[in-house]
């Protein structure tokens, strides 16, 4: 908890104070920014204030839990045992009733908007409205703030998970191409074993599936293949590799996450390379979105950067293969808890800060289309993704090189 900052936020934008709340680690975001080892097993409250020390409410019986916590974070300690108690108290925990009603932050997102941030539940909602009379805001962008913003090192330890990725889909490609000229038989869960174990050799984690699909599996962005249902890899098919991993020295590491699509012959075939064109210019058209905003001084938003993307798309007559939001935050997890690039499968309206990471990944997806003129060419899915560091002045791709074509494995 960096009560500073926390403050400050609160201050600016006029919210009298943060109602932290958990259950059984019902909502994670507060662990991470009480700083507890447990969430426990009763009821708590903390109250952080735009002005003086945070407060907290407990039961008697797991106190225990705050001993540990820095003085900074300790504050003042109501002890309940019922639940009557309880809810009494939380009117004085929050200094209510005021002269004006408290405007509170939590972890609430109007109309679920954004459900990553939606952790705390309708009924503890309704309790703090009728108990202290206050409007609840969402607590979306302190979250942000205070969670999904990487530090220094993690942000060094992206770089080089992202130089990792990259090494290993060049050898997974090879490693195709290399099958394919010896007449040897390749398959999609061969692949994905292989790249796993070219992680290990460079000390990333292995423990997450990374993608390798082909034609009409990969018009399916969620295609996971196994040693019982996997297909095999022929020349004249298309392939794509989704992978991310992380450094596996400290459970704060930060991933990276890279797609790139590839073509089993010796020339891509137009239809692809045309599919492909289009996914790189929605690409780098959410890219230039969030660069013209900051050169102009402007916030950038993570839902208008989705539409910068998904108006490519549309604009070249595929708007209906489009199968899922432009992006995702990135950071100790695949999917983190800042900011997403997405104004379709929910509207992220925060804006993208500095030292916040997210993937590009616009993707095409049709299951029926023959992208050549063999029979076997029938189902294309393509993704070009890439990651994204926000700077104070400017948005840096961190995954370079881009892939402005599609990679000819037998060229």
């Amino acid at each position: 908890m960096k009560l500073s900052t926390i403050q400050k936020y609160l201050t600016e934008q006029k919210i009298d104070g943060w109602l932290v709340y958990s259950f059984r680690n019902q909502n994670p975001i507060a662990q991470s920014v009480s700083g507890l080892r447990a969430s426990g097993s009763r009821r708590w409250f903390c109250w952080i204030p735009a002005q003086g020390a945070p407060r907290w409410l407990v039961h008697a019986i797991e106190t225990h839990m705050f001993v540990d916590l820095p003085a900074d974070k300790r504050g003042e300690m109501t002890r309940y045992v019922s639940w009557q108690e309880m809810e009494a108290a939380l009117p004085r925990l929050v200094g209510a009733p005021s002269a004006t009603p408290l405007r509170i932050a939590m972890e609430y997102s109007p109309r679920n908007a954004l459900p990553y941030v939606s952790t705390v539940d309708g009924g503890v909602i309704d309790l703090v409205r009728e108990t202290t009379g206050a409007e609840i805001v969402s607590s979306g962008d302190l979250v942000q703030q205070m969670t999904a913003v990487l530090s220094v090192a993690q942000i060094a330890g992206h770089r080089r998970a992202a130089a990792g990725c990259l090494a290993v889909k060049d050898a997974a490609f090879a490693f195709i191409g290399q099958r394919l000229r010896d007449g040897q038989d390749v398959t999609e869960f061969q692949v994905q074993c292989f790249i796993n174990d070219e992680l290990a050799k460079l000390h990333l984690q292995t423990g997450v599936t990374s993608l390798c699909s082909v034609n009409a599996n990969a018009a399916d962005p969620h295609y996971i293949s196994s040693a019982a249902h996997h297909s095999p890899i022929h020349r004249g098919d298309a392939v794509l590799i989704d992978l991310w991993s992380r450094e596996t020295v400290n459970p704060e590491d930060s991933f990276a996450d890279i797609t790139w699509t590839a073509y089993c012959g010796a020339e891509v075939p137009a239809k692809m390379r045309q599919v492909f064109d289009v996914v790189a210019q929605a690409r780098d058209a959410t890219v230039r979105y969030i660069q013209a905003q900051m050169e102009a001084g402007l916030p950038a938003y993570g839902y208008r950067a989705d539409d910068a993307a998904r108006a490519v798309i549309a604009g070249a007559g595929y708007g209906e293969f489009i199968l899922h939001r432009t992006g995702h935050s990135l950071g100790p997890t695949g999917h983190w808890i800042g900011a997403n690039i997405d104004n379709l499968e929910t509207q992220d309206r925060r804006q993208l800060i500095p030292d916040l990471m997210f993937t590009v990944e616009p993707g095409i997806y049709m299951p029926d289309f023959n992208f050549d003129d063999s029979p076997q060419a029938k189902g294309l899915g393509i993704r070009s993704e890439i990651n994204c560091l926000m700077h104070a002045d400017r948005v840096e791709v961190t995954t370079l090189p881009l892939q402005n074509a599609v990679i000819p494995i037998l060229a």
